[in-house]
């Protein structure tokens, strides 16, 4: 299942782009969840792990909306990666 991921702050840095395709496996047909989608993203782009972190130090979205690391995704959504940055 092929899914768009939008990649913003470090995120978009690592891989020197703001949007990625990426092909994940689904986990049932047609569903797989934001996660998954995120270890085929990290699989692709290995850069990604020291940027980010875990998928917990970041903002997940789906479609626009807050989502969470389990929230199931099908073909044609648009899932966005909001790598957080701190400093002072």
């Amino acid at each position: 299942m092929r899914v768009e991921v939008l990649l913003f702050g470090p995120a978009g840095a690592a891989v020197n782009s703001d949007r990625v395709a990426v092909e994940v496996a689904e986990c049932e047909p047609g569903v797989c969840t934001v996660r998954e989608a995120l270890q085929a993203l990290q699989a692709q782009h290995p850069a990604l792990r020291s940027a980010i972190g875990t998928i917990e130090r970041a903002r997940l979205a789906v479609n626009h909306q807050y989502a969470s690391a389990e929230t199931k995704i099908r073909p044609g959504d648009e899932v966005a990666l909001i790598a957080l940055v701190g400093g002072g």
